[in-house]
């Protein structure tokens, strides 16, 4: 029987010793690593110190780095013996402790370290600096706390308050094991003791006797040693950690006991919780290990056979034995070195890697959709779907990168692996929330989302499931898959882009915008609701039914040659909704020496295969100069583009501008167009009129399609401005008043070298002293130059202001009793601002 003791202060003294040497020769070499990885190149990843540890191949973690996610600022947490501060946490480890490691000695009084939680950590982040081994999330920070600590620091506590977002838990309580006759252990076949088998039944039982103590245990801070530890990680999970136990070695019969069944009592921390059974690397489950039983909902399988990871071990200074007596003379050292290590235990943090991995990848996700999106896209093993050994099958970091791949409710999980009261959410929710805004505010895992993911993020893994999805915040997400899943699609806030399929109806609500060039079964357009086809100009395809109500948008994006986004549904119903116009954003018109007009123009934006029912309320040019009417014609919603009343002059504000913009109302139609298109130029229709004052009203049909027609390209600038500002910096550039600009601050400024050589002769005669002229006995000065200026602007022209610096600089001396001779140089840089940012 082995007893149990804690290291003292002189064992300590001793480790620290040899690990500030140990650092020394470290540093050097890790100074000289290089990261041979290279982003989009999976390969290049696979280097010896990645190849030492299997485990890493095997759930494909060499994608998620080739993609740049590693566990960059994401902090894990460890609940195991002591972590040694070993040089793969350097860095990179906190411990909640009372600073003290683990050991044990035998009856003959022989020491060993303990090491487990050591090699723990190491398979979830130690670090990857081309030696030793790495961990899954090697750039994740740890937080380590001891399982027995019962000591004066609340370290369990502190780490439920602790940034770590994800914990490790490598421990558990094993069934008895059966004796002979004589007391002996029975062994099976295979070399593995005969566990006594958890009963289901008898598990769930234990964890609902103990119920409502646990519920009052984590409602309140941990205490100091001694409390339930399924307490503390009930509370921790309640607190948005995502909880990863292994599920024990107790051969592949047993089931896990009741720390790992907690989800039973409170399914509603389920999400939170992942069991994990131990993979041998032929992906079967090794014979030690623990099947996920009545957990499989909420189990994975990793590898666990044979890992080598981070240990320590002691060592004797004097190269005596390892024993209590060598312990109480000063004579032991801590070592760190590496070792392979078999269990669950080691394939938990295979899962608590990868899951700090995926919450870099995934910075506005919960904890709870992490572990959705780690067990969706688990590869099935054993039974087809999810199974009594394997779970949801074997974790897998080359799809899990691309988003979940089903949304779970109850229809989703077998019946005798269903825990009551589990999946009840029927949506998604994602919030993409913009860059730099708070996810999870007021709670332990609140956080900024900094990363570019926070704004614009993409799945496309193809998504099934019962459930739906609901989109809130100001980013964007695309989906690119091929999505079957059944429920609704919400989009509440932000930009949803498909630009795959989504077979289930999406619905549109006050401040979202659908997007994208992919299918969706129907959408419904609600006040407020946006739909925006296309990535830039494009096509959403509709199966069903494409319905707008009063209140709602549709914004149209439209080219000069013809292309426009557009809608094609089976029927359209058109309540209302207003359809908002802007033109293509694509090259300088005014670098071609030709462009199409878009005056003329007849687009095609909704067409179906049954009909249209209904009308648009409105349509909106963003445009002074450019109008938009409406056609409807069978099954399709038409678009005319028609120029305004308003000309171009009537927004410029001197009289130069206004030149310029009369000459250039003359610049229209270099070829010839057609009646329709010169009518809508010459006489403005009183439609056209009315739109230009923003009074809602039902759009003219447009009567006449047109084709496109040859345009200035200055012209169709033009008819692009949106406001005032635009139309008179582009007047101001194009009438050359900046060269008179120019011409007039080069003429203003030459009063320096006057004002200096004049201030300078005064100076040298004593007749007065400028202050701002330095000079010696010599004859020698220097002047340092810095001023403003400004004109002002008249119906006639804009104003401009300029700011010069530089020195002058000089030499001179007498010349007989009547004069002086020097020389005078200097550097000047005046910089000139016209109106309108000229």
């Amino acid at each position: 029987m082995e007893r149990k003791m804690i290291l003292n202060k002189k064992l300590k003294l001793a480790y620290c010793v040899f690990l500030g040497c140990y650092g020394l020769s470290l540093h050097s070499s890790l100074a000289a690593y290089r990261e041979p990885g290279q982003l989009g190149s999976p390969d290049s990843w696979k280097t010896a110190e990645f190849n030492r540890q299997w485990g890493l191949e095997a759930i494909s973690a060499e994608f998620a780095y080739a993609r740049g996610y590693t566990g960059k600022g994401v902090t894990i947490g460890v609940i195991d013996d002591a972590i040694l501060s070993h040089p793969e946490f350097a860095g990179k480890l906190t411990r909640l402790d009372n600073g003290s490691y683990n050991f044990s000695y035998d009856k003959q009084d022989n020491m060993s370290f303990g090491t487990h939680g050591t090699h723990v950590a190491g398979i979830a982040a130690a670090k990857r600096d081309g030696s030793g081994m790495h961990g899954v999330a090697y750039d994740a920070d740890i937080i380590g706390a001891k399982l027995n600590d019962f000591g004066n620091r609340n370290g369990r506590e502190e780490l439920i308050q602790s940034p770590a977002r994800v914990i490790n838990n490598s421990w558990g309580i094993p069934p008895a094991v059966r004796k002979d006759a004589n007391g002996n252990t029975i062994w099976l076949p295979n070399g593995r003791p005969d566990y006594v088998a958890w009963v289901k039944t008898d598990v769930i039982n234990e964890v609902m006797r103990n119920k409502s103590n646990l519920e009052w245990g984590s409602e309140q801070p941990v205490p100091t040693g001694g409390h339930s530890a399924m307490a503390t990680l009930l509370r921790a999970a309640k607190h948005g950690k995502l909880i990863v136990f292994s599920a024990g070695n107790y051969n592949n019969y047993n089931i896990p006991e009741a720390q790992k069944s907690l989800p039973y009592a409170f399914p509603e921390v389920l999400n939170n919780y992942l069991i994990v059974t131990n993979l041998s690397n032929n992906d079967k489950l090794s014979v030690s290990s623990t099947s996920c039983g009545h957990t499989a909902s909420f189990c994975v399988s990793a590898p666990g056979s044979s890992i080598y990871s981070s240990v320590g071990e002691l060592v004797s200074n004097t190269g005596g034995a390892v024993n209590r007596e060598a312990y109480n003379k000063g004579e032991l050292t801590v070592k760190p070195d590496y070792g392979n290590m078999s269990g669950t235990s080691m394939a938990a943090p295979h899962v608590t890697g990868f899951a700090a991995v995926l919450m870099q990848r995934f910075p506005y996700m919960s904890a709870a959709q992490i572990s959705a999106v780690i067990k969706t896209t688990a590869t099935d093993l054993g039974e087809a779907g999810i199974d009594h050994l394997f779970g949801w099958g074997r974790v897998n970091l080359r799809d899990a990168i691309n988003g979940p791949k089903m949304f779970i409710t109850q229809e989703d999980i077998p019946q005798e692996f269903y825990v009551p009261g589990s999946y009840s959410e029927k949506q998604f929710v994602v919030n993409i929330p913009g860059l730099g805004n708070i996810v999870e505010a007021g709670t332990p895992v609140e956080r900024r989302c900094t990363s570019g993911e926070c704004d614009f993020d993409s799945w496309s893994n193809d998504i099934r499931g019962h459930g739906g999805l609901t989109k809130t915040g100001a980013g964007t997400l695309a989906l690119l898959g091929n999505n079957t899943y059944s429920g609704d699609t919400w989009v509440k806030q932000g930009v949803l882009a498909i630009n795959g399929s989504v077979a289930s109806n999406v619905y549109i609500e006050n401040g979202g915008t659908l997007a994208g060039d992919g299918t969706v079964g129907a959408f419904r357009a609600v006040r407020g609701g946006s739909v925006t086809p296309g990535n830039g100009i494009g096509t959403l395809h509709v199966l069903h039914d494409a319905v707008f109500d009063r209140g709602s948008q549709y914004n149209v994006e439209v080219a000069d040659n013809g292309r426009s986004d557009k809608i094609e549904a089976r029927r359209a119903f058109l309540y209302g909704g207003s359809v908002n116009v802007s033109l293509e954003h694509s090259k300088n018109l005014l670098s071609q020496n030709e462009a199409q007009s878009l005056l003329g123009n007849k687009y095609t934006i909704l067409t179906t295969t049954d009909g249209v029912t209904g009308r648009f309320e409105n349509a909106n040019p963003s445009y002074p100069f450019v109008n938009v009417t409406l056609d409807y014609q069978g099954n399709d919603v038409g678009l005319g583009i028609t120029r305004t009343a308003a000309r171009f002059d009537s927004l410029a504000s001197t009289e130069n501008e206004k030149a310029v913009a009369r000459a250039v109302e003359t610049l229209n139609a270099t070829e010839p167009v057609t009646e329709t298109a010169k009518r809508s130029v010459a006489a403005p229709t009183a439609e056209a009129l009315t739109a230009l004052q923003g009074v809602e009203g039902e759009a003219t049909a447009v009567t006449e399609a047109t084709s496109p027609v040859a345009g200035h390209p200055v012209y169709e600038s033009f008819l692009g401005f949106t406001s005032a500002r635009e139309l008179q910096q582009a007047t101001r550039q194009l009438s050359g008043q900046i060269h008179a600009d120019m011409a007039s601050a080069q003429i203003n400024e030459s009063r320096n070298l006057r004002d200096t050589a004049t201030e300078r002769l005064r100076q040298a005669e004593g007749r007065r002293t400028a202050s701002d002229i330095k000079a010696d006995d010599n004859g020698a000065w220097a002047k340092l130059l810095g001023n403003w200026g400004h004109a002002s602007g008249n119906n006639n022209a804009t104003g401009y202001q300029t700011s010069t610096y530089g020195v002058l600089l000089g030499l001179d001396s007498e010349l007989f009793d009547d004069g002086r001779l020097g020389v005078m140089t200097g550097y000047t840089r005046t910089s000139l601002d016209g109106g309108y940012q000229s």
